[in-house]
């Protein structure tokens, strides 16, 4: 019986040429309009959700890693492991400021709006005088804070704490300034990257700043 009336039904559709076909075709427009709400639901969901902020080391101490890598990095520029340099033993965040802040968006050709105060002000927020934990790689002298003036035949280097690198995506990194009894000092920067929930220093950028 069933056999029967759809048999009855495809000939009446033939019959008229048009009536299947069209509701078909009614169909297939209803399908594609939804298609096409839920695609720009899922573009405004996707405009509208928080961007993820960048990852920021979340220290109680400057880890050994990080002058290990200065080591390695001096090392390459011709620098003796045995010739002693000073560091001081708090991360300074008196090395962020506008013009390094400057320098660093030179470094990484950054072209977009630039406002070296508000910059430097958003990453001294959160930035704590650190200890730092000095290695026994290179010949490291821990020194105090504003003390380089004494030692007018030493090189001496100082670490800002980790901040967020704002002129390139997800990154962060430190500042470092090294000088001979305070004078003609030479700034880097050396990125921190993640490894899983350690991070390790990359390779140091001269700065192009001068005092």
């Amino acid at each position: 019986m069933i056999d029967k009336v759809v048999a009855a039904a495809s000939a009446a559709a033939n019959l008229r040429g048009v009536a299947f076909p069209r509701q078909s075709r009614k169909l297939h427009c209803s399908t594609r309009l939804r298609a096409s709400a839920v695609t720009m639901l899922f573009l405004a969901a996707c405009a509208s959700a928080p961007k993820t902020p960048p990852r920021l080391p979340q220290w109680n101490a400057i880890p050994a890693a990080v002058l290990d890598s200065f080591c390695s990095n001096l090392r390459d520029e011709g620098i003796s492991m045995s010739t002693t340099i000073n560091v001081v033993k708090t991360a300074q965040p008196s090395l962020i400021t506008p013009s390094s802040m400057q320098s660093l968006s030179d470094s990484f050709f950054y072209h977009g709006p630039i406002n070296p105060m508000r910059a430097a002000a958003d990453a001294t927020a959160g930035a704590t005088e650190l200890p730092i934990n000095i290695p026994s790689g290179c010949t490291w002298r821990g020194i105090a804070p504003n003390t380089a003036t004494r030692y007018t035949d030493t090189m001496t280097l100082e670490l800002s704490p980790p901040i967020v690198n704002p002129y390139t995506r997800n990154a962060a990194g430190l500042f470092a300034r090294m000088a001979l009894a305070d004078e003609s000092p030479t700034w880097y920067w050396l990125p921190l990257i993640p490894r899983g929930e350690t991070w390790m220093g990359g390779r140091l950028t001269v700065l192009p700043y001068r005092q």
